[in-house]
């Protein structure tokens, strides 16, 4: 029968031989679980971006994602992080911390409209930032970036929409009104009349009614693409592609990007169509088809980079004819 310290003992061993990607997994879990309903949304209203992260690190680092770290000591200092992130997420969960960052923002001059939204939640994916900084310095050899670019990308844009908000199209209305006619044209393929587009408005009719859709810039998926080719870029400089292949990755993952958005925006307009008269039910779409869509379109397009970069050489052997 073991002892109270050899059943310690023996709970640290099964800790210290976790696979690395555990770590991540359980940062990932303790967020869900100090705040189930903040997994519910995206973007600016949520962290459900966050669970990107378990499949970026097991992209980047492949098999050896699934080894321990090796040394009780990095492990112990990758439980410790898992402790203090989890200490994070309760108690940002709190109904005082929440109002307190809000009063923060407020103090400081953020927009009423958006203080609760890209304010709040720019400074909960920067300290998620910090945790995964933690788990990935723990790392011997060549480092993984893609989960750090992923999560810091998205505080960036959150206080970029801070300081340019989403009521205002600013340099990037350039990018929303293209988009929303690729959109408009695609609707109509399948109902004709259903959608038409003007500037950055995307009119919508059907038998339940009509509606309008006001499209910023947060909303027109610019914040995925962005931080989706920051992550193929970064790939391709540590896979060593070199300026013309990894120009080609990155125009190749600028025209899915926009396929992949614009195919979005086209299934919530969509259903946006078919529940006209249920607001409630198309911001509940809006919250999770961004993530739905774009995060496997990434993952998926990272893992071919990835396979094409690493194949083996094929080996030169003599030519038909010589001995």
């Amino acid at each position: 029968m073991l002892t109270p310290a050899g059943a310690l003992a023996a709970a640290w061993r099964r800790a210290a031989s976790a696979p690395y990607v555990m770590y991540f997994c359980a940062v990932v879990a303790v967020a869900f679980l100090a705040d189930p309903s903040s997994f519910a949304h995206s973007w600016n209203q949520g962290r459900a971006a966050t669970i990107a992260v378990v499949p970026l690190v097991l992209l980047e680092m492949g098999s050896r994602s699934l080894a321990p770290l090796g040394d009780g000591r990095e492990a112990a200092k990758g439980w410790l992080t898992v402790a203090f992130a989890g200490a994070y997420y309760v108690w940002f969960a709190q109904a005082a911390t929440f109002a307190s960052v809000v009063a923060l923002g407020r103090d400081l001059g953020v927009s009423p409209a958006i203080v609760q939204y890209s304010w709040v939640w720019g400074i909960d994916y920067a300290v998620t930032s910090g945790f995964l900084l933690a788990l990935l310095s723990l790392q011997r050899g060549s480092r993984t970036v893609t989960p750090l670019i992923y999560t810091a990308g998205m505080a960036s844009f959150l206080f970029i929409d801070v300081l340019l908000p989403e009521n205002t199209l600013g340099p990037f209305g350039y990018v929303v009104p293209p988009v929303l006619k690729v959109v408009a044209w695609t609707l109509d393929l399948f109902s004709p009349g259903a959608a038409a587009s003007n500037g950055n408005v995307l009119s919508l009719q059907s038998a339940l009614g009509a509606m309008r859709l006001e499209v910023f810039w947060p909303s027109a998926g610019l914040d995925g693409m962005v931080i989706g080719l920051l992550v193929v870029l970064a790939i391709c400089v540590k896979a060593g592609t070199g300026w013309m292949r990894g120009a080609a990755y990155m125009l190749v993952g600028v025209i899915g990007s926009f396929l992949v958005n614009a195919l979005r925006l086209v299934l919530l307009a969509a259903y946006a169509v078919g529940n006209i008269g249920s607001p409630q039910a198309i911001q509940a779409f809006h919250s999770v088809i961004g993530e739905l869509v774009f995060v496997p379109w990434i993952a998926g397009f990272v893992l071919v980079v990835l396979r094409r970069e690493t194949k083996p050489a094929p080996r030169s052997g003599p030519r038909p004819g010589t001995p």
